[in-house]
C-alpha cells in the first residue's frame, strides 16, 4: 500500500490476532459489520442513507448486505480503474454536502496508465445502482511511478472538496516534488468541484494560499507530503487531519487547524522531525503532531479519525490510527496532542489495516481487506 510495505503478505495482513471482538476493561472493542470483501480500502456512508457502503481497490462500491455480506455493486468502473499496483486502483469516494439534492459524489482513482483521476458521478439517494455515464472528469494528474499515489477525498467545512496527491513515487522523492509548489505531486489540494473556472472543470477558491502567485498551482492547500494516507476532518473543529506514510524511518501524523492553509510538512527535507535531504526551515514549515518510527516491524501509516461518536466514550476526543504491517494502534488527543497512547492492548492487534471510516452519526470504523469493524467502547 506504500511503497516499501508491498514486499508484505497482503492475505496474512488481513487475518486479526485477537479473533472477534477485541475488549478491555473499559470495554473497548471492534464490532463485526461487514466480512467477504476482497480488496476494500474505505467504508462512507451517503447523507440520508442508512446503509454503509464498502470501496474496493479493484473499482467496485458495494454495500454491506444482510449478514455483513457484500452486496450487488452500487458502482462498478472495473472496466477503467488500474489496479496492478498494491498503491494503485480505486482509492477514495466523498459525498458533496448537498448529495442529498444534487447526486454529487467523486471516486479517486488510477486509470488503466497508472495515472489518477478525480471524476463526479451523480446518483440519488438509496439508489440500487450508479449509472456510469453520468462521470464527469473533474482533475487528472499524470503519475511518474506506480506508487504514491495518495488518492483521499474529504469535503471539508467550507463545502470544498480536498485530495490527497503522493509525491509521485519511487523513493526518496527524486524530483523533489513535495515542495515544488509548480506541480500538484506531495501536496493537499482545495478546489470547488460545483463550479467551474479559468477553463478548468473546477474553481479556484478563495483563501487559497498559492493562487496568484506566479508559477504555482493555486489548487494547492498544503505541501511537503510523501504519501498522505487519509485525510480527514475532525466534525466538532474543522481541523484536517493526514496520516503520512515515511521513508525508511518514521511515520508521521499531521494537522492543519481550521482555516490554516499553505502548512509545509517537511518532506523530503525531512522524514518526521529526522532530517533526510535536510536544507533550511521554511516560515510554514509545520511538525508532525505524533510520529512512530519502525521499530518492531511498524512500517506505513494509515490515518483514522477524531473520535466524535457516542459509540466509543472512552476514545472522545481523540485521533486515531494504525500501523499497515504489525496492526497496532495509537490515540492522541486531538485538542492538545501530547504522547500518543497505544491501544493496540485494548484493542487488539489488526495487521492489513487499508483504512479507516466515518458514518453519519460519527461512529469510527476500521478497514481491511476483508473486513469492516466498528470501534465500540
Amino acid at each position: 500500500m506504500r511503497g516499501k510495505a508491498i514486499s508484505i503478505a497482503v492475505g496474512a495482513a488481513c487475518t486479526l490476532a485477537a479473533a472477534g471482538v477485541a475488549s478491555s476493561a473499559m470495554g473497548l472493542g471492534l464490532q463485526g459489520v461487514g466480512s467477504g470483501f476482497g480488496s476494500a480500502l474505505g467504508v462512507v456512508q451517503a447523507p440520508g442513507e442508512s446503509r454503509l457502503l464498502v470501496v474496493e481497490r479493484d473499482g467496485v462500491v458495494r454495500p454491506i448486505g444482510r449478514g455483513g455480506r457484500p452486496g450487488s455493486p452500487w458502482l462498478d468502473i472495473r472496466d477503467r480503474v488500474g489496479s496492478e499496483g498494491l498503491e494503485q486502483g480505486l482509492l477514495g469516494l466523498a459525498f458533496a454536502p448537498d448529495y442529498a439534492t444534487s447526486g454529487r459524489f467523486y471516486v479517486d482513482y488510477t486509470n488503466r496508465r497508472g495515472d489518477t483521476r478525480v471524476v463526479e458521478f451523480r446518483s440519488r439517494p438509496n439508489a440500487r445502482r450508479v449509472s456510469t455515464r453520468t462521470a464527469r472528469v473533474v482533475l487528472a494528474q499524470r503519475q511518474p511511478y506506480v506508487n504514491h499515489n495518495g488518492g483521499a477525498l474529504a469535503f471539508g467545512p467550507d463545502g470544498m472538496l480536498y485530495v490527497s496527491f503522493g509525491d509521485g513515487g519511487s523513493g526518496g522523492d527524486p524530483g523533489n516534488r513535495a515542495q515544488d509548489v509548480r506541480t500538484l505531486l506531495g501536496k493537499v489540494l482545495r478546489i470547488d468541484p460545483s463550479q467551474r473556472s479559468g477553463g478548468r472543470a473546477y474553481a479556484i477558491p478563495a483563501g487559497n494560499p498559492f493562487a496568484g502567485q506566479p508559477g504555482a498551482r493555486p489548487e494547492i492547500w498544503a505541501l511537503g507530503l510523501r504519501n498522505p494516507w487519509r485525510i480527514t476532518f475532525d466534525r466538532d473543529t474543522g481541523d484536517l487531519w493526514i496520516g503520512d506514510v515515511g521513508q525508511n524511518k518514521v511515520e508521521e501524523v499531521d494537522v492543519a487547524r481550521k482555516g490554516q492553509a499553505g502548512l509545509d510538512f517537511g518532506w523530503s527535507k525531512r522524514e518526521g522531525t529526522d532530517d533526510f535531504k535536510g536544507g533550511a526551515r521554511g516560515a510554514r514549515e509545520t511538525d508532525p503532531v505524533a510520529q512512530y518510527r519502525h521499530d518492531d516491524g511498524n512500517c506505513s501509516v494509515t490515518g483514522g479519525y477524531v473520535v466524535r461518536g457516542a459509540g466509543a466514550p472512552s476514545l472522545a476526543g481523540r485521533y486515531v490510527y494504525a500501523d499497515w504491517c504489525t496492526g497496532r494502534s495509537w490515540a492522541v488527543d486531538a485538542k492538545s496532542p501530547g504522547a500518543p497512547e497505544e491501544i493496540t492492548n485494548r484493542i487488539g492487534r489488526i495487521p492489513g489495516v487499508t483504512s479507516f471510516g466515518e458514518d453519519l452519526a460519527g461512529n469510527v470504523y476500521v478497514v481491511t481487506n476483508q473486513k469492516v469493524r466498528r470501534i465500540t467502547g
